[in-house]
């Protein structure tokens, strides 16, 4: 699964023999596809050099691997913070977050879907963020159907407060939100004039 380009075998910065030794055995236990062992010792690695974020990477591809999608996503995340432009880093981050937004999707869990491609967009090139973005919308059109489904003001409102700038979804909701409040107010002067009328 992780592609060996995708590893970070410099560890670009300066090391004691030590240090280099345990870079070294961690990145020859990964190339083997040996996945514990060389969680193991990229972990002992960062302890020692928390801010190398070659190791961070190789870990992320490590859980990549074994399916812990999560643990990736932080473990590049955090690899990111160290070096807001690596490419390499950008590219693994972005593959991991499509792969969790699509399980968040499957488990209808489409907020936090949404989160990841919004994300996923940020670090993509720009020719590529109009497609995240239609993607983004789907998503939004599923979750205002089921708002509709509900016909509770409190789901339109909660609605529109995640998402003011739906296209077409935010407009429709602010609409059956405001024609509600006007029913409830009608409603309400008729109940107070119904009780002021004087009884017979």
């Amino acid at each position: 699964v992780t592609k060996s380009s995708h590893f970070s075998d410099t560890p670009y910065q300066v090391l004691s023999n030590f240090d280099q030794e345990l870079f070294a055995k961690a990145l020859s236990h990964q190339r083997k596809g040996q996945i514990e062992p060389a969680i193991v010792l990229w972990k002992k690695f960062l302890q020692k050099n928390p801010k190398s974020f070659a190791a961070r990477n190789n870990l992320g591809l490590l859980h990549y691997a074994s399916d812990d999608i999560t643990q990736a996503i932080y473990h590049f995340n955090q690899g990111l913070k160290l070096r807001p432009k690596e490419s390499q880093l950008k590219m693994n981050l972005v593959r991991a977050l499509k792969v969790q937004a699509a399980i968040f999707e499957e488990n209808m869990e489409y907020d936090e879907a949404i989160m990841n491609l919004r994300r996923v967009a940020e670090l993509s090139p720009a020719k590529e963020q109009e497609r995240f973005e239609r993607q983004i919308e789907a998503l939004e059109d599923q979750i205002f159907e089921q708002v509709k489904k509900t016909n509770s003001i409190g789901e339109y409102q909660g609605f529109l407060k995640k998402y003011p700038h739906s296209p077409g979804n935010s407009d429709e909701a602010r609409m059956w939100v405001e024609n509600r409040l006007q029913i409830e107010k009608m409603n309400n002067q008729e109940r107070s004039s119904y009780k002021s009328q004087p009884r017979l």
